[in-house]
């Protein structure tokens, strides 16, 4: 199958096309003002010369001829005219015979005058200046086709090329990186806007997606555990179940259903970029209480204390699921890494702090600690996305994370919600 020419290929032969049609259209055109000029001024000077020679014989005067020019005529002072010539028309003509010559014929009188004069030389020149205009429209042709292959190159297709490799490259890759190069402010550099533009947002799709399956992965295993332990204890026991207790595991399950459905809301939100619409129906405190609850029985089982503390009351009502995923992030972290002593929730004016007397964090992992897939030691097993969904949510809400302290022995970890900060809508503003 025949491939295709290229961008280059295709403008290099437009322009080579009309190049060819340009300087074709100038050499014919050159030859034919040139031929004309030539029978103008020839028919011109011949006329002249013959008018003269007549009048010269009419005055008995001895003819004046340049050795190049013969005069034939019925008139019997001349020479008679051949009978090659005897059907030559009135006017200038240019017979090529054996021997090229111009002619002109005069009817004066009763009599015809026929000046020949042989136009060798003026073939000859003639010859020459067609060669001379032969060859520079080759040149003109030569030069023209090879600086409009040097130009496309170099200045059409060079930026487009360059354009199409990082695009290419910057596609193949999973992290977005601006387009290099200075590109002009033309087409290409408008399509290169486009294309930087759009590979952005591509990129931002893409690490959104990835996100949100860590998400997911990450945040729906509590809730599908409880839903699985709650349903399982009804198999088992069935009718023994007592009313009290079959409620409370249906409310379990109920509930669980309630958090699966707003997480799913949630990070379905934080993938596409959309605002949210979750109900906000708890205090700081009654989610704090409840995280600190449900988290109990883990901490006694590493021989850990956890502990609620109220500093001072956040005024405001929340989304439980929300704050609950924040506070439970920083919780199960907390009560990960440590090994000893105790973990602190503290409820604020402004929000809520979580510290625990663990291995801290170093300096070097300050900076990254929020990052997606990033733990603080590798002593421990887990995703690397808690402190990620923290600090997400917290920014898409307006709030603030930070590590406030990383001290040798324990972390400090402070969420204020009453920033004082706007929400941006992420989706109308791309």
């Amino acid at each position: 199958m025949h491939k295709p020419f290229g961008l280059a290929q295709r403008i290099f032969l437009g322009f080579a096309l009309q190049l060819l049609l340009i300087v074709g259209i100038y050499s014919v055109a050159m030859m034919q003002s040139t031929e004309f000029m030539e029978n103008v001024l020839v028919s011109e000077m011949l006329r002249e010369e013959l008018e003269m020679s007549v009048q010269e014989l009419n005055s008995h005067e001895e003819l004046q001829l340049p050795p190049s020019m013969k005069i034939f005529s019925n008139d019997p002072r001349l020479d008679p005219i051949p009978s090659n010539l005897a059907r030559v028309p009135e006017g200038f003509s240019d017979f090529l015979t054996d021997e090229s010559s111009f002619f002109y014929r005069l009817e004066s009188g009763r009599y015809s005058y026929i000046l020949v004069r042989d136009q060798y030389d003026f073939e000859r020149s003639e010859r020459i200046y067609d060669v001379v205009i032969l060859i520079c429209s080759l040149c003109v042709l030569a030069v023209g086709l090879f600086f409009a292959w040097w130009w496309v190159r170099r200045r059409v297709i060079k930026p487009v090329h360059d354009l199409s490799v990082q695009v290419r490259t910057i596609a193949a890759t999973r992290t977005y990186q601006p387009l290099q190069g200075n590109f002009a402010n033309d087409e290409v550099g408008e399509l290169a806007r486009i294309c930087d533009n759009a590979l952005k947002r591509f990129h931002e799709a893409l690490s959104r997606e990835r996100l949100f399956t860590a998400d997911i992965s990450h945040e729906l295993r509590t809730p599908l555990t409880i839903i699985q332990t709650s349903a399982e204890l009804l198999h088992m026991k069935g009718a023994n179940v007592g009313e009290a207790k079959r409620n409370e595991l249906l409310e379990r399950i109920l509930g669980s259903c309630q958090s699966l459905h707003d997480l799913l809301n949630i990070f379905l939100n934080l993938a596409r970029n959309t605002s949210f619409e979750i109900q906000e129906s708890d205090t700081v405190h009654d989610t704090l209480n409840s995280m600190v609850d449900y988290y109990h029985p883990y901490a006694k089982e590493k021989g850990l204390e956890l502990i609620f503390e109220v500093k001072d009351t956040c005024p405001g009502f929340y989304s439980p699921v929300v704050i609950g995923t924040i506070a439970g992030n920083l919780i199960k972290n907390a009560l990960l890494y440590t090994a000893q002593g105790y973990v602190k929730v503290t409820e604020t004016a402004t929000g809520f702090e979580v510290v625990d007397t663990g291995p801290g964090i170093d300096s070097e992992n300050k900076d990254r600690i929020f990052s997606p897939h990033t733990r603080a030691t590798d002593q421990q097993q887990g995703s690397g996305m808690g402190l990620s969904i923290v600090k997400r949510l917290c920014d898409r809400f307006g709030w603030k994370v930070e590590l406030v302290s990383q001290r040798p022995q324990g972390a400090c970890f402070r969420v204020e919600l009453l920033t004082g900060k706007p929400v941006a809508r992420v989706d109308q503003s791309c």
